[in-house]
């Protein structure tokens, strides 16, 4: 079923429609700012669509500029690591895996290395010990055996340092275990199901003029990038990583989001919820010392500060983002989702902008409930 099935007023959810027009102002302004050269957005209340909005040009270096439109695919870059621990729950769910499974038993290359002993959790949770980033693409060797080559910084368990390296090591373990490549197990665990036709990693050549543009990345120096991976670690690794390489529009990330968090509505658009009630607490809450950080198996947990949840948002908002400018987030006290997709990464510009543009974002929809 489409989703305009589910799209209703928002005073029929207890919003103001006339509040949103601070919501399209503060994007249209993100746009002749320069902060990004197109957007678009979605805004759910009980599993129902209340706003959405599309601005800006997709790909301003067109002979022809593209005109962002609801149905423009966007680079979703680190919210792809929500996807991949989507189908680690689907495993653990089916009795295949646990969190606590170490990588030595999983991946026999991890044995006899410093990662050997790092469990799933650590991994997915980011207290693994692993440094935040590495330039994996200036390797000769594979991303996998240069990972597992990495000295911990940290002792597993007692940091948090947000890290691609463990989603890296989390999609191989899915590979391993499953006997599929990820973007196969996406595509058929969660795409396919969900009607999410459009979304994916490696977009086909015939969708390069449904996607929003990308630039600057430290790879691929001056290059613009239409359907091609920003991310240089996952575009090395052939475009299909745990860490980045999915794109979506927003609407089909809005069937995600229901999928994830309303079973019932998924049900009425004829989609199987993607996890059971007890797993999704997991998403849900945070899973790790709370001395330590905040992070859920697979997304942002307050007070984590990489969740923009701004002013008004309340503190079980959980949620992830996106290098390239883009926003999933959940508010399930206030029954809020939250959808921001931009190409923020296409200006050669600092990133303080659109994080503080996130925030504002928040602030907005969450402005718009009454009473």
């Amino acid at each position: 079923m489409s989703l305009a099935e589910i799209t209703t007023t928002p005073e029929a959810t207890g919003c103001d429609s006339k509040h949103f027009q601070h919501v399209n102002a503060l994007i249209e302004r993100g746009v002749k700012e320069k902060v990004f050269p197109c957007a678009t957005y979605m805004v759910l209340r009980h599993g129902m669509v209340i706003a959405q909005g599309a601005f800006g040009t997709a790909q301003p270096d067109a002979k022809t500029p593209t005109t962002c439109k609801a149905e423009t695919l966007f680079d979703l870059a680190s919210i792809t690591k929500t996807f991949t621990a989507t189908l680690l729950l689907q495993h653990i769910e089916e009795g295949r895996l646990t969190l606590n499974h170490e990588l030595a038993d999983l991946l026999p290359e991890a044995k006899d290395t410093p990662l050997a002993a790092l469990t799933l959790k650590q991994c997915a949770t980011h207290i693994s010990g692993l440094p935040a980033w590495k330039p994996l693409y200036k390797s000769t060797r594979p991303a996998l055996t240069e990972i597992l080559a990495t000295p911990l910084e940290k002792r597993p368990g007692s940091h948090y340092a947000y890290s691609d390296l463990g989603y890296i090591l989390i999609g191989k373990v899915l590979e391993r275990v499953s006997g599929k490549t990820l973007d196969v197990l996406v595509q058929e665990r969660i795409c396919k199901p969900l009607g999410m036709k459009q979304s994916g990693f490696r977009p086909l050549p015939s969708q390069n003029s449904h996607c929003a543009a990308t630039a600057n990345c430290p790879l691929r120096e001056g290059k613009t990038l239409i359907g091609e991976v920003h991310d240089a670690n996952a575009h090395s690794m052939g475009g299909v990583a745990g860490h980045a390489g999915m794109f979506a529009p927003a609407p089909e990330l809005a069937r995600y989001a229901i999928a994830l968090e309303y079973p019932e509505v998924a049900r009425h658009l004829q989609m199987k919820p993607l996890l059971g009630e007890l797993t999704r607490k997991l998403i849900e809450t945070n899973q790790v010392d709370p001395s330590i950080g905040s992070h859920s198996i697979g997304w942002f947990t307050p007070p984590n500060p990489f969740l923009p949840r701004g002013d008004v948002l309340s503190e079980r908002t959980f949620g992830h983002t996106g290098f390239t400018g883009t926003l999933l987030m959940f508010d399930p006290e206030n029954d809020l989702t939250l959808i921001l997709l931009t190409n923020r990464v296409y200006f050669p510009r600092d990133a303080g902008e659109s994080l503080r543009m996130r925030r504002l974002f928040a602030n907005a929809v969450g402005g718009t409930i009454r009473p």
